[in-house]
């Protein structure tokens, strides 16, 4: 992202013309009210290539996040063709060596033009199982980190999210929060299960009704099966979602899951989605790369597999990987029912970015070409306006002195941001 001057909209759709303006943002790049060649080049189609001719105008640029600039300002009008990104170069007219800036425009279809991307991270801890801090100070450390929804999910306890949900009401918390808890696959959900003789009495029926005529994947007994299977059933019987997390991690000295029994789980669809990036405290990239490289194959095989991006954070001082994994959903609106709706319809991506690392994306090949886009020139300027909110709520959970109005403004600058970068339909 150039941020040097501002280009709105981000997104379009194809086929539908557009009218797009182009401002600068600093006393250096103000554009004057002198002839401009806009040349437009399509990153994919070679032969999608246009230029206009455009005379800036005077006018009042209002930026996103600084305060507003007189500049001039570049505006035309083009119907984009073709899908995936396009460079917008600015030039003076009849000059050479002239070249004012390279602007980036994403072209969508206009089924995807109808939905937005929101960040998520659906795997936290505090310090109610192994993690450092409390519900609502990570939940309000997730604001500051850029994303949008969340879940704390602390080893099977479901209170913590509860308790965060309730707290983050007291403060408006502008981040969706879920409820949510951490379950061992080979264990159950606490509260449900009851005392052993009743949960082995569970166990037996599930074996005997729920898979007598269920094919096992080899090296995976029923007996095996059967824990993870009522633990899915369950979830599913109290309204939730069951997603598998790091399949790959190294614990001990072998996976932390039984392999077959992913395969079974796989092969039977049960799971609602898998975690195919997190964070771990060991062999991260490789666990990943791991669960990476399953996700494509099984997609190979015509496969469709809703995935995740999660932190795993336990907000350890040595080793704090929040912020560093997440999940893009693109939905219809950040609501639970669109979020879900949209990560169970294959319209996720997971992500990671270690700190001075590069960007990996995993997911849908349309999306994640997407999501590269809106890292590089909308997420920038989303996670800087989140950031500043987190620091209001830091203060009102520390019982400081805290500007309302300062955390309305915000609010509405985030909410123009996402009107104005996809001016479409």
């Amino acid at each position: 992202m150039n941020d040097s001057y501002s280009i709105f909209p981000k997104v379009v759709s194809i086929n539908q013309e557009v009218k797009i303006t182009i401002t600068g943002l600093r006393d250096k790049t103000i554009i004057p009210e002198q002839n401009y060649n806009v040349r437009i080049l399509s990153m994919c189609n070679h032969a999608d290539v246009a230029t206009l001719k455009v005379t800036a105008l005077r006018s009042k640029a209002e930026s996103i996040i600084s305060e507003p600039a007189k500049s001039g300002v570049i505006e035309f009008a083009y119907k984009f063709v073709t899908k995936g990104e396009y460079s917008i170069i600015i030039s003076v007219d009849n000059e050479q060596n002239s070249w004012i800036t390279t602007e980036r425009i994403y072209a969508v279809t206009p089924e995807l033009s109808k939905l937005r991307p929101y960040r998520g991270d659906l795997h936290i801890h505090t310090y109610y199982s192994d993690g450092r801090m409390s519900p609502i100070y990570m939940a309000v450390m997730g604001r500051k980190l850029g994303l949008d929804f969340a879940s704390i999910t602390d080893h099977r306890r479901y209170a913590p999210s509860l308790e965060a949900i309730e707290a983050g009401k007291k403060i408006d918390l502008d981040l969706l929060l879920f409820p949510g808890e951490e379950i061992c696959a080979s264990a159950s959900i606490v509260d449900a299960r009851g005392d052993q003789e009743n949960y082995s009495k569970q166990l037996a029926d599930v074996i005997e009704h729920r898979l007598s005529r269920t094919p096992m994947v080899d090296d995976l007994t029923k007996e095996q099966y059967a824990q993870a299977k009522w633990t899915v059933d369950k979830i599913h019987e109290f309204g939730g979602y069951a997603f598998l997390a790091h399949p790959y991690w190294i614990s001990g000295n072998r996976y932390d899951h039984n392999l077959p029994l992913f395969d079974q789980l796989l092969k039977d669809k049960i799971i609602d989605g898998v975690e195919v990036i997190g964070g771990y405290f060991q062999n991260e990239f490789e666990a990943n790369w791991l669960a990476i490289a399953r996700y494509y194959e099984e997609v190979a095989k015509g496969h469709k597999i809703p995935i995740l991006g999660n932190s795993d954070t336990h907000y350890r001082e040595k080793d704090d990987l929040y912020g560093w994994y997440w999940t893009t959903v693109f939905a219809k609106s950040l609501s639970k029912n669109d979020i879900f709706d949209a990560i169970l319809n294959l319209k996720s991506v997971a992500c990671e970015r270690p700190a001075g690392e590069r960007l990996v994306v995993c997911g849908p090949f349309e999306l994640v070409e997407y999501t590269c886009f809106l890292e590089r020139e909308f997420f920038p300027l989303h996670n800087q306006l989140c950031s500043m909110q987190a620091d209001v709520y830091f203060d009102m959970i520390m019982s400081k002195e805290a500007s309302l109005d300062q955390l309305n403004k915000l609010r509405k600058k985030l909410d123009e941001l996402y009107k104005v970068s996809w001016r479409v339909g």
